[in-house]
């Protein structure tokens, strides 16, 4: 199988043990989703996340280097430090779709037809907001959760522009870092 990984965050810049083909890099014409920063992560980041009030923006992708579905989402798995049941799917060869956003399903339908790959996968946490609003709860951080927080939004790539993030350009200037 050749599958392939979807990505918008921290996974293009800090891959950690990801497998995937470094050669064939991340290509920027993934299929369009709707992301937002919308999870406070463990460590104080606000993250992106695949979610109906998300901002419609091209994914980026890249290839696996596994060749079998279920390795290369425990890959994923393991590299988001999470559960598989949230590494979404969509296996062409069968049609089997696996994701909390099943609002996404004819998007990747769409792209992975275009494509010459058998699978696609990418990670699907939900949001986690807490009630919060999220500009105020950049605002309130200090120190290395401050430093980690920003670091996250001015390296997330520049097309991934969401309407949070215009927000944040604007009140905090966190620009992107190319």
């Amino acid at each position: 199988m050749k599958i392939a990984i979807l990505g918008w965050g921290s996974l293009i810049w800090q891959p950690k043990d990801l497998a995937f083909n470094k050669n064939f890099g991340w290509k920027p014409d993934g299929p369009i989703l709707p992301i937002e920063f919308a999870r406070i992560s463990n460590d104080g980041r606000l993250t992106l996340v695949i979610t109906e009030k998300g901002t419609e923006v091209t994914t980026l992708y890249t290839l696996s280097n596994y060749h079998d579905l279920d390795e290369a989402i425990l890959n994923l798995a393991v590299r988001e430090g999470s559960d598989k049941s949230y590494i979404g799917y969509y296996d062409k060869n069968n049609a089997t779709f696996f994701s909390t956003n099943l609002n996404i399903k004819s998007n990747i339908e769409k792209w992975i037809e275009q494509t010459d790959f058998d699978a696609v996968i990418w990670t699907d946490l939900p949001e986690k907001l807490e009630s919060k609003d999220p500009l105020e709860y950049l605002k309130s951080l200090t120190g290395n959760k401050s430093a980690l927080a920003e670091e996250y939004i001015r390296r997330t790539p520049i097309q991934i522009k969401t309407a949070l993030r215009t927000k944040i350009e604007e009140e905090l200037n966190w620009k992107p870092i190319e």
